[in-house]
């Protein structure tokens, strides 16, 4: 069984930053989560000063690997890998693709 990243939640990175995200996963012939290419939406509160800031995001999620790409207001383009531990917690790293040395860590709000 897949896991659940359907809907929305929030990350909270190491750089202070809160990530709500709103996303799609796709479902088995019988309804189930499942996984596969993820859409949806991704903002943050007062970022780049916009009250908040939002774009559209892509990604996957296949087995204990989960990923998204967001791109957002700035031209700035965000890649979120994680994976899944033995306990189901979900945390990974975050890195504008332009500038892949600066870094922050994250993890899901309700991990912790």
């Amino acid at each position: 069984m897949a896991h659940n990243v359907d809907g929305i939640w929030s990350l909270v990175q190491s750089n202070g930053f809160v990530v709500t995200v709103d996303i799609a996963q796709p479902r088995d012939p019988n309804g189930r989560l499942a996984d596969g290419p993820l859409h949806g939406a991704a903002k943050i509160p007062g970022l780049f000063d916009l009250p908040i800031a939002e774009t559209n995001l892509t990604g996957a999620l296949r087995g204990d690997d989960f990923e998204f790409r967001a791109d957002w207001p700035n031209e700035t383009r965000g890649q979120y890998s994680g994976r899944f531990d033995p306990s189901g917690r979900l945390s990974g790293v975050t890195f504008d693709l332009a500038n892949p040395g600066s870094q922050a860590t994250w993890a899901r709000m309700d991990d912790f």
